[in-house]
């Protein structure tokens, strides 16, 4: 495969779904792409979040929340989504590898303690230009339940062979952070205290 990860237990995430004694048991959720990008934010979000959708998870674009993404680094970007009843924050800092960087140095420039803290990972923003090809996705997932970030799983995935365009890396990308995620999903349920998928 053209692609690799390293995703520490990604994956709760966007949302947790499927029914439990005929109630549904879902998590709103919120994804922040980390660029001033004002392009790319909204398409990396968007994509996102409509792939998501598709395989059941309940998220919105963070665009449409907070236009300035220096609002998401802040009190009042946590009030807001607590108003708008999310749960959950899906963070991701897309990365190109420039001249002079390595992947591997690329792949390793965020450290597990700058992920534990949701607003200073948030100050974290990509510095890729308009044109430049992405080649890592930082990710952070958190809860947000009461006020208050909680860390639930970090990592990365990256490319490792080429690709023609910046749209086909970042769809590449997606899709190995959905797979990832629903790999997982049994798992941050069950550390959340959530029923198994296949309950009835």
């Amino acid at each position: 495969m053209a692609i690799r990860s390293a995703v520490v237990a990604l994956a709760f995430t966007l949302a947790a779904g499927l029914a439990h004694a005929q109630q549904p048991i879902t998590y709103k959720s919120a994804i922040v792409a980390l660029t001033d990008d004002v392009e790319l934010r909204t398409q990396f979000e968007d994509t996102l979040a409509a792939k998501a959708s598709a395989h059941g998870y309940d998220v919105v674009a963070s665009h449409t929340i907070v236009p300035d993404i220096r609002d998401a680094r802040n009190d009042r970007f946590l009030e807001t989504l607590s108003k708008l009843g999310i749960e959950a924050v899906l963070m991701l800092r897309p990365a190109a590898v420039g001249a002079g960087s390595s992947l591997e140095s690329v792949k390793g420039e965020v450290s597990p303690k700058l992920y534990a803290d949701m607003q200073k990972f948030a100050k974290k923003v990509s510095s890729s230009g308009d044109q430049d090809l992405i080649a890592v996705v930082h990710m952070a997932i958190y809860i947000v339940k009461g006020g208050k970030p909680e860390l639930m799983s970090s990592g990365a995935v990256w490319l490792d062979e080429p690709v023609t365009d910046r749209p086909e890396a970042i769809d590449r990308l997606q899709n190995l952070m959905l797979s990832n995620v629903d790999a997982v999903r049994p798992a941050i349920r069950n550390r959340l205290g959530l029923p198994p998928l296949d309950a009835r």
